[in-house]
C-alpha cells in the first residue's frame, strides 16, 4: 500500500507542477482521445463484419486499451473502404 501512494503523491506532485495551459492542453487532448474511442466503438458495433479487417471482438479492445492508436488503427487499418 506504501508503494501505491508513492506513486499517486507522484502523480499529483507531476500534475500540479503544470501550467495553468499545459492543464488545459491535457484536458483538450484526453477529451479527444475519448470522444475518438467513443466514436470508433460506435463505428465498429453498427459496422458490417464484412467491412471490418479481422474480427469485430479483436477490435474492440484494441479501440478502447491500445491508447489512441487503438481507434486510430482501427480506421486506417481495421475499416474496409
Amino acid at each position: 500500500m506504501a508503494r501505491n501512494k508513492e506513486i499517486i503523491d507522484t502523480i499529483r506532485d507531476a500534475w500540479n507542477g503544470l501550467s495553468s495551459d499545459q492543464k488545459t492542453i491535457a484536458g483538450v487532448l484526453a477529451t479527444i482521445d475519448t470522444a475518438g474511442k467513443a466514436f470508433a466503438l460506435r463505428d465498429l458495433a453498427r459496422t458490417n463484419s464484412k467491412r471490418v479487417r479481422g474480427p469485430k471482438w479483436l477490435w474492440t479492445p484494441v479501440i478502447g486499451a491500445v491508447n489512441t492508436l487503438g481507434w486510430v488503427a482501427y480506421f486506417v487499418v481495421g475499416k474496409k473502404r
